[in-house]
């Protein structure tokens, strides 16, 4: 977890960053000496909590909590002050700041307010985890159930290995992979794949992924590059290339237009990807 300190006061910030972060889950420390810094590093970087003095040169640091609430940034902030005056509380309560700190500040104090943050944005990502694992559970049985019907007709192994490309998609499942765990070469597990569906082991599986996709941008606000990671890949160009050479519109213009959610049989969408990759 990433902690940003900002204080005009080297001493203060000396002080801050020598506290034992590492014990309560802390593991990166980035330091800013005004607020226009602390506001530079807030854009170039993922900061999970932000200990921050009410009053530096630049940008304060209720401006800081402002910017961090209009750029719809998770930062928590804890927010250090020489002022007991309510209108600095209320100011900072109108600006989502998790915790108001009175100087001079008690290491022990401030070690416990930012623990239980962490705890927070830990439960917080946990609860995440579990969302996007079952969102992949659904439509990865949504989809399996789908290519059984589809591919009735083949084999009890390809089937069997169909059912397992459409549930691990997410990973990286190479033909290599795939013929270590069911025993074949990768010539004959390739060719048995082709003569039973028709349609080779990359197409399946890109086709797989493209549904996918589909799924998330209609179900979900991932980002592109979120979904793009949800579904196994990790080029995002390419990704959007595939996707609009696929169905003929971007990722962003797909989400955007509902008039483009057509829902695809794999099978249909195989199709398609078969005949676009003969046009240029």
């Amino acid at each position: 977890m990433t902690l940003l300190i900002a204080d005009d006061e080297f001493i203060i910030r000396k002080g801050l960053m020598s506290l034992k972060w590492d014990t309560i889950g802390i593991n990166e420390i980035l330091c800013a000496e005004n607020g226009i810094e602390a506001r530079k590093i807030l854009k170039e970087n993922n900061i999970d909590i932000l200990i921050t003095d009410i009053k530096m040169p630049g940008l304060t640091g209720l401006e800081l909590a402002e910017y961090i609430k209009s750029n719809s940034k998770n930062t928590r902030i804890v927010l250090l002050s020489g002022f007991s005056d309510f209108e600095y509380a209320r100011s900072a309560i109108r600006s989502n700041v998790i915790e108001y700190l009175l100087k001079p500040i008690k290491p022990n104090e401030l070690l416990k307010t930012v623990k239980l943050i962490v705890k927070e944005i830990e439960a917080i990502n946990y609860k995440n985890k579990l969302i996007n694992e079952f969102e992949n559970m659904s439509l990865s049985m949504s989809l399996t159930e789908q290519i059984l019907h589809s591919f009735r007709q083949s084999n009890d192994t390809v089937l069997e290995i169909l059912k397992y490309m459409s549930e691990n998609y997410m990973h990286d499942i190479s033909l290599s992979s795939i013929s270590e765990k069911y025993h074949f070469s990768s010539i004959h597990l390739s060719r048995l794949i082709k003569k039973e569906t028709q349609y080779s082991y990359i197409d399946i599986l890109t086709g797989i992924r493209m549904l996918n996709a589909l799924s998330f941008f209609r179900n979900t606000k991932d980002k592109v590059n979120i979904v793009c990671e949800k579904i196994g890949l990790n080029d995002q160009r390419y990704f959007s290339q595939i996707f609009k050479k696929t169905f003929g519109c971007t990722p962003i213009e797909y989400r955007k237009s509902n008039e483009l959610h057509k829902d695809y049989s794999l099978k249909e969408l195989l199709d398609m990807m078969c005949e676009n990759k003969y046009k240029k």
